[in-house]
């Protein structure tokens, strides 16, 4: 009996194992491995001018970038041609997914706003105080980084992992939601904020699993992001 169920997790692992590589990654960018070699080498990143410091995190983040689009390079190229060879049609569902989702990230944000007594989370607050600080950095990493990661890691490898295609959208807007506040968390209260980042979750998985086509996702949540971030510029 055993026998056969580690021959059956070896080859569910073997079958998946893209998938689980996906997730480890953005892991170990949460967890800044690459800096912590540094560290272990007595090379301490906060002792760098801020130039230099900029310039590492920029290579770090491509690094985990690059990885990522080189493990999934052929779905992404095929994904580009059904792109442009249903432009319109993926063009338009994309844009009412994403609309869809943002009008129910904003009804929800401002409902909890209300009821919470504070005018945005945590994890918006931190966002926006880092994009004071180095706002050049903070838009290649909120616009490209982060949509990339996040895309590969909660709709990618999460729909490879999920057959049924509910639990997949409602699991990937969850695990989304939640990883957007637990750094930041500091009340109970703070958990209703699932519902908004879980929201974008639920859209980009919901285009994902609806075209197949990861590429969408993607490019839509670096629309998103980048247009958030260059109105938190703008504002100053």
């Amino acid at each position: 009996m055993e026998e056969k169920i580690l021959k059956h997790l070896k080859n569910w692992v073997k079958k998946n194992y893209k998938f689980l590589l996906v997730i480890l990654i953005y892991f170990l960018y949460q967890a800044n491995f690459l800096i912590s070699i540094l560290a272990s080498f007595n090379v301490k990143l906060s002792s760098f001018p801020r130039n230099l410091k900029m310039m590492v995190l920029f290579i770090n983040d491509l690094i985990y970038v690059f990885t990522l689009l080189f493990m999934f390079k052929k779905e992404i190229k095929n994904g580009l041609k059904k792109l442009k060879k249903n432009f319109s049609s993926c063009a338009i569902l994309s844009l009412n997914c994403w609309i869809i989702g943002s009008l129910i990230m904003t009804l929800s944000s401002l409902i909890i706003s209300i009821i919470s007594k504070q005018d945005i989370s945590g994890n918006e607050s931190l966002v926006r105080e880092s994009i004071k600080l180095a706002p050049i950095y903070m838009l290649f990493s909120c616009s490209i980084v982060a949509p990339v990661l996040e895309e590969m890691t909660f709709r990618r490898a999460l729909n490879g992992l999920i057959k049924n295609k509910w639990i997949f959208i409602i699991l990937s807007g969850v695990i989304f939601g939640l990883l957007h506040i637990i750094g930041s968390y500091k009340s109970p209260m703070d958990l209703l904020y699932i519902i908004p980042y879980g929201s974008m979750g639920c859209a980009f998985a919901y285009l994902l699993s609806k075209t197949d086509n990861i590429t969408l996702p993607i490019i839509i949540h670096m629309m998103h992001n980048t247009i958030l971030v260059l109105m938190q510029i703008i504002r100053g």
